[in-house]
């Protein structure tokens, strides 16, 4: 019996089904002759195909009667496998539609508006009425797979992308170009309910999650291999694997019987290894090449020999000896032991495997002091890393001629024998050189991964909820006693395809300067930490690198997303800490040991993180900081005139670039720095040192700003912000009362926020990244027109203070160490006020009392300098304010600017 507002037909079949039949039957009809069917006949199929799409929004029974009906399931297939090449023809010029004399995309698409528009909403109704089918069981998904139906969909998104990555090619302003941006915007509807499709085709099915992640990131130019007849392909393979399966499970009942022969093969054995083992001294050098070991009765997961036995050549077991099936089952149980073997002994540091197991403690080698956690680098080593920069980029200038323009990049930097750690990697392929040179659309980069060149934020939510599912750990996600997720993680990063799709995904954060509090970036998050948990960070950080920069916009991402994960991680500690100490008052000290001691390192997700960290610390000793500093050395030597501007080997992006990449990762470790266990590491890898260092060369080569200068914007949006800043002043029109020069107010410790309590200085988030049509370019135009070896870092000089006073903070230890590598002098110094540093005088006040604080070393050396008269009498006066708080022994504070 019907539930109630269903009807059923003669036949047992829902009102829904049938109609669902006639949409798509009309609608083949349409696509194989369209003279056969008159207007009112499509426009009836295609109101109809919106009243069932309205029903399997509304009910449950409808969409669970259609999607376990197969046929409907080949009729939806059939449908868009004779859509597509209609689409295509009227959307991009080929020797097909020579005919209609348009020669470009946008002349094409705008001569068949209007079919288009209508081809483009039945097929988007039609593709919804399966996107809410497949939310009902895994007989769905099971059932449209067979179909075929999610390869017709991976074509169609593959046209999508080719059709609205492309810009308008005509001639501007004309009146074709607005119908163009209509069937621009119905594509790209068509392609987020692509998305949404398969997004709901792989909901909590590990087979079918699998099956798309070989299909999307295991070949490339998967594009090209669509059109397969029904009955052959994936259904074949799907059958095939049933078979294999049905296979290994026989050759399982049978290991047990062959375990036992061995056991018995190897007693006998144990009788004639001693004797073997006297007479080996005595076999002559020329006969030892008739003993062999079969390694294949090495059982490989539990690390030991099964019952050894020397054997000759000519008897020895091989694979290609074994029966097909067997020996498939042989390879798979190989390929799986030595998958879970490397994901336990991941190489975070990047260096090559250890040859022992002695060496291996969770993939890091050991340093030479024994210590599990140590650095692999010292500060020794990177100041000559750093000075050898100097050298190096001091040599190239030498050699250019003067008044050249092709200064070539720096280059990569001379590393140490750790190995190379610095996140740049080996030499790029051809292919990744040429990375921004396809053209948008090409799929040689992957089918996925001009997506988020083509969808804003609000759009393009299913394409990381998607690799969310796929790779983030779930119930369920194990099949047949393997880590499915932690498969499908190694299968996105180990292609091209997917470290593509990757990167354009964490890019499209800074290009929409999107927050952390935004569904995107939560979703980034948890892709990026199921990376992290899967011991693939620092391969995947490494992957992102690009040849011309020191840090990569991607790379900037995910030092951006780890700090926040370690934030939440730090919150969760701090809580677990709270609870723990309420358990310990409920029970009374008399039962304080009852409870399990506190161990920060016990678990092995905790040292996964020790490591994780201790890799980007190397990057930032080794790489960046050595590099950075170089630039920050130049530009010194352009001001005192010992190099030309034009020789600046970057250009003004590249220096913003380089900007975010520093204080993303001074920003992570100031994170750190507000946890003990992080405070006590950092300390003992000595990150003094390179906060000393980079303040040094900041205050030897960027000069300090008057606070009453008005600073020229240096990047993007400082640009906007001024931009409309000056249209609101024109709007306000003249004030009475002139404006007090001054700096901005900085609301919060980031380089790029604005005041959210001025409504003038708030971006409108429609708006970015484009300036707003009526405002004044000017500003623009002297960003543009800005020499990059001007460059002045805002807020990284008090970026630094803040991260040295967190670790100064009640530390006798890092106060030795900021003096013995000279960083009282360089804190002094920021004692002065600086434009480009906001409310750095009071951070390095502050600094400068958790400095003195007991410490009666760096007192003297406070005092010769005033004895000296090196110091001007009102910084003698404030650091005397500094030194008599130091002496009150107060709580930690920061002045927030």
């Amino acid at each position: 019996m019907a539930p109630p507002n269903v009807s059923q037909s003669k036949d047992g079949k829902l009102t829904e089904e049938l109609g669902v039949e006639f949409v798509c039957c009309v609608t083949q009809s349409l696509y194989r002759s369209r003279k056969s069917l008159r207007d009112n006949t499509l426009e009836i199929c295609l109101q109809s195909g919106k009243k069932w799409l309205r029903r399997t929004l509304e009910s449950a029974v409808v969409r669970q009667a259609i999607g376990a009906n197969p046929q409907q399931w080949v009729d939806i297939n059939q449908v868009f496998y004779l859509a597509i090449p209609a689409l295509e023809v009227q959307s991009i010029p080929s020797a097909a539609n020579a005919a209609s004399g348009a020669t470009t995309s946008s002349a094409l698409m705008t001569l068949n508006y209007d079919t288009l528009m209508k081809d483009l909403e039945r097929l988007n109704d039609i593709l919804l009425i399966a996107r809410n089918c497949l939310a009902t069981t895994q007989r769905a998904q099971n059932l449209a797979g067979e179909s075929l139906l999610d390869q017709q969909v991976l074509k169609l998104i593959d046209l999508c992308v080719r059709v609205t990555a492309r810009g308008y090619d005509g001639e501007t302003p004309s009146r074709a170009e607005q119908p163009w941006a209509n069937v621009i915007g119905a594509y790209k509807k068509l392609l987020i309910t692509c998305l949404q499709f398969f997004h709901n085709f792989i909901m909590k099915n590990e087979q079918r999650k699998l099956l798309l992640w070989l299909d999307l990131f295991a070949n490339s130019k998967v594009a090209n291999e669509y059109a397969l007849p029904v009955g052959m392909g994936r259904d074949q393979f799907e059958a095939q694997a049933a078979e294999s399966v049905a296979q290994e499970k026989a050759i399982r009942g049978g290991e047990i019987a062959q375990r036992r022969a061995r056991d018995q093969q190897a007693k006998l054995n144990d009788n004639t290894q001693s004797s073997q083992k006297k007479s080996k001294s005595r076999v002559k050098d020329g006969d030892q090449s008739k003993l062999a070991v079969d390694f294949t009765q090495l059982d490989i997961a539990n690390g030991k020999f099964i019952s050894p036995k020397p054997v000759s050549e000519e008897t020895a077991p091989s694979l290609e000896a074994m029966a097909p099936a067997e020996r498939r089952a042989e390879l798979l149980k190989r390929a799986t032991r030595e998958q879970d073997q490397r994901g336990s002994k991941a190489d975070l540091e990047g260096l090559p495997y250890a040859e022992s197991q002695k060496d291996i403690l969770f993939g890091a080698v050991k340093t030479e002091r024994g210590d599990e956690f140590g650095a692999l680098r010292t500060p020794q080593s990177a100041a000559i890393t750093l000075q050898a920069a100097k050298d190096q980029l001091m040599a190239r200038l030498a050699d250019q001629p003067l008044g050249s323009e092709e200064v070539g990049n720096p280059g990569p930097l001379p590393d140490d024998a750790h190995g190379d750690v610095n996140g740049t990697g080996p030499a790029l392929s051809e292919e990744e050189e040429d990375y921004r040179e396809h053209e948008p659309g090409d799929q040689q980069r992957g089918l996925l991964t001009d997506i988020p060149l083509v969808l804003g934020p609000q759009e393009i939510e299913a394409l990381p909820m998607i690799i969310q599912i796929g790779i983030c750990p779930g119930l369920g996600s194990v099949l047949h006693g393997r880590d499915m997720q932690g498969m499908r993680c190694n299968i996105l990063l180990a292609g091209e395809a997917g470290r593509n799709l990757l990167r354009e995904l964490l890019i499209f954060i800074a290009a929409w300067d999107l927050q952390d509090d935004e569904v995107y970036f939560r979703l980034m998050m948890q892709i990026m930490e199921a990376i992290l948990e899967n011991g693939l960070m620092p391969y995947a950080y490494q992957t992102f690198s690009e040849v011309k920069d020191i840090v990569s916009p991607a790379q900037s991402m995910v030092i951006k997303i780890l700090t926040q994960i370690f934030r939440g991680k730090q919150t969760l500690a701090v809580e677990k800490e709270k609870e723990r100490a309420k358990a310990i008052k409920g029970k009374g000290k008399d039962k304080e040991d009852a409870l399990p001691p506190r161990n920060p390192h016990a678990d092995a997700s905790r040292r996964v993180d020790i490591y994780i960290v201790r890799y980007i610390f190397t990057i930032f000793r080794s790489s960046i900081i050595p590099e950075t500093c170089a630039l920050i050395y130049l530009q010194g030597q352009i001001k005192a005139g010992a190099a030309l501007p034009e020789d600046f080997p970057l250009n003004l992006w590249d220096m913003e670039r380089v900007y975010e990449g520093v204080y993303q990762f001074l920003e992570f470790f100031a994170v750190l720095t507000e946890s003990e266990d992080w405070k006590e590491l950092l300390v003992n890898w000595e990150i003094v040192s390179e906060l000393v260092t980079l303040l040094r060369e900041l205050e030897a080569s960027i000069p300090k700003a008057p606070i009453t200068a008005s600073s020229i914007p240096q990047t993007l949006s400082e640009a906007q912000i001024a931009a409309l800043q000056q249209e609101a002043q024109k709007m306000a029109g003249p004030t009475t009362q002139p404006p007090i020069p001054g700096p901005t107010p900085v609301a919060v410790e980031r380089p790029f926020d604005v005041d959210p309590n001025n409504p003038a200085t708030t971006t409108p988030q429609e708006s970015y990244p484009s300036l707003p049509a009526t405002a004044d370019l000017s500003e623009q135009e002297s960003v543009e027109s800005s020499d990059p070896s001007d460059f002045e870092w805002r807020n990284l000089k008090k970026l630094v203070i803040l991260v040295l006073s967190s670790l100064v903070w009640k530390s006798s230890t890092v106060q030795s160490q900021i003096r013995q590598y000279g960083g009282v002098e360089m804190v002094l110094a920021c004692c002065n006020y600086d434009a480009n540093n906001p409310y750095i005088r009071e951070h390095a006040v502050m600094c400068l009392r958790f400095l003195l604080e007991g410490s009666g070393e760096n007192k003297a050396i406070v005092e010769k300098l005033q004895e000296l008269g090196k110091m001007p009498p009102e910084e003698t006066a404030r650091v005397g304010e500094g030194i008599s708080a130091g002496k009150g022994g107060g709580g930690r504070g920061v002045v927030e600017g």
